[in-house]
């Protein structure tokens, strides 16, 4: 990674973190700031939508203890962390090792969120109301109405570029996050035309 690598990165995170606040970044902001407390002030929720934005960009993955670890990360530390990720991920690719293993894949096929990823997809979208996802049981309640489905769709597109139109009949069957996990599978693994979507 060279130093135009490591600026592109930086200014990445900068740009998210800007834009989930919707405001300016304290001049002070620097690779020393604190992405948490006593610093960006960031908060948990923040932290998983924040990974997910880095996810997609950079073709990377972290896992639920490297995001809890943003809580007490410094902003360069996420950058150099990132950097590191994105060159392990380069050389996954050179040597033809990348992607999930067969156990994972067989979980969730590729271009299907994963059942963590639907409890993402719930708390930012505030339809399960919680800081975080983890704290969401696999058979969690879930009640969507027209409003929080759309809600819900327009996180699915943002976070994972999926635009997907769930039909209002289906959304009765939608009552827990296995419902919405399976569903999900089932329309994005099936034939296009079998969808119907």
């Amino acid at each position: 990674m060279t130093t135009t690598d490591t600026e592109r990165i930086s200014d990445f995170v900068l740009g998210a973190i800007r834009d989930m606040l919707n405001m300016p970044l304290p001049d002070t902001t620097s690779p020393d700031t604190p992405l948490g407390a006593g610093g960006l002030e960031l908060e948990s929720l923040s932290y998983v939508e924040l990974s997910v934005h880095i996810e997609r960009e950079f073709g990377i993955q972290f896992s639920d203890e490297a995001v809890d670890g943003f809580a007490t990360a410094t902003l360069g530390e996420l950058v150099s962390d990132i950097r590191t990720r994105t060159a392990e991920a380069d050389a996954d690719t050179d040597t033809g090792t990348s992607g999930p293993s067969a156990e994972s894949a067989a979980a969730a096929p590729a271009g299907v969120p994963s059942l963590f990823d639907v409890k993402r997809l719930l708390a930012l979208s505030q339809i399960i109301p919680v800081a975080d996802p983890e704290s969401i049981a696999d058979d969690e309640p879930v009640v969507l109405d027209s409003l929080t489905l759309v809600w819900f769709q327009y996180q699915l597109n943002e976070q994972h570029g999926i635009e997907l139109d769930i039909d209002h009949a289906a959304v009765e069957e939608l009552t827990s996050v296995t419902a919405i996990h399976a569903y999900l599978r089932d329309a994005l693994t099936a034939p296009t035309e079998a969808v119907g979507r």
